[in-house]
């Protein structure tokens, strides 16, 4: 059987579980044994958070809030745990529950403890927040898709499964369709974990949009850093294509400065003045969302499309 025909087959295997328990569609997936589990009652001052775990705690307001929501109705959804050094339990999914247990002084805690493996505990500390919490930063999200794709890609090699060589784009597309969000939606917030933190910061306070981001998550360290510099001394905003510029200066091998980054704001200032600039969603743009995915394909695309429409026979 080929490499495309097996990888699809096993893209299509788990598109069809996603709708099952994230154990059972990998048990079935990876050839795994079911997990022993059980809801118990633990002492609260033994369970440590999961060192990956990517995904930030509430803040005060909301976990007091959840502390008397708790106080008043009891823990309605046990916290997950699997067993760890020393007799502690690491938090696979709960983490601002047991805290707000912990508000209220109390000393025990319901849980459900897994004997699962780092595959597992990673799956199910991402699937539980990405699918139930109502806000994610993009640095959570991007955090929350990388560790999901590097413990697929870890899993295969483990299981024998390179036959079918699951590389980074089959990983990507694997986490996907867990998700169900598109492979470029995927893409694009795994590069988000490549900027450097006062960049990544930026953006989850909604400074930088998450393309302009994406664009800029390509420079090394040091470009990023003169990025971030300029950024925070002019005040300038980093539109998408500004950071397309710049991408475009790293990609040849040129130095990056904040003269150099400022001379692209004004070229491309004088470009805008000149042109009749319209803006279109890409939720619009639907199904061909992916065909067109730069600001030039979109124009090129629309030229034709006038040429055609009004052309005279």
């Amino acid at each position: 059987m080929s490499k495309n025909t097996v990888s699809g087959a096993l893209s299509k295997r788990i598109a069809e579980q996603t709708a099952n328990s994230i154990e059972t569609s990998y048990d079935e997936m990876f050839g795994l044994k079911h997990d022993d589990e059980r809801i118990v009652s633990l002492d609260v001052s033994l369970l440590v958070p999961h060192p990956d775990d990517p995904f930030r705690y509430y803040s005060d307001a909301k976990l007091r809030e959840l502390a008397e929501s708790i106080s008043k109705v009891g823990l309605l959804e046990p916290v997950i745990v699997r067993p760890a050094e020393g007799g502690k339990y690491e938090i696979l999914s709960g983490k601002n529950r047991t805290n707000a247990v912990r508000k209220n002084r109390e000393r025990t805690i319901r849980a459900i403890v897994k004997d699962v493996d780092d595959f597992k505990a990673v799956m199910i500390i991402t699937e539980a927040n990405l699918k139930h919490r109502e806000m994610l930063h993009p640095s959570e999200k991007g955090w929350a898709y990388r560790l999901q794709m590097e413990a697929i890609k870890k899993q295969g090699e483990r299981n024998d499964l390179d036959a079918v060589q699951i590389e980074q784009k089959l990983s990507r597309r694997i986490v996907a369709e867990i998700n169900e969000v598109k492979d470029s939606e995927i893409q694009r917030y795994i590069r988000l974990t490549y900027l450097i933190p006062e960049l990544l910061e930026m953006v989850d306070e909604g400074e930088i949009p998450v393309m302009a981001a994406y664009q800029v998550s390509y420079l090394d360290t040091g470009s990023q850093n003169v990025v971030f510099r300029y950024l925070e001394e002019s005040g300038t905003k980093l539109t998408i294509k500004l950071a397309q510029k710049i991408r475009e200066n790293f990609s040849k091998n040129l130095s990056l400065s904040a003269e150099k980054i400022e001379n692209f704001k004004e070229h491309n200032n004088r470009k805008e003045s000149e042109t009749i600039s319209f803006k279109i969603s890409r939720e619009k743009l639907g199904r061909f969302s992916d065909a067109v995915p730069d600001d030039e394909t979109i124009e090129k695309l629309f030229l034709e499309f006038l040429t055609e429409r009004f052309s005279t026979t």
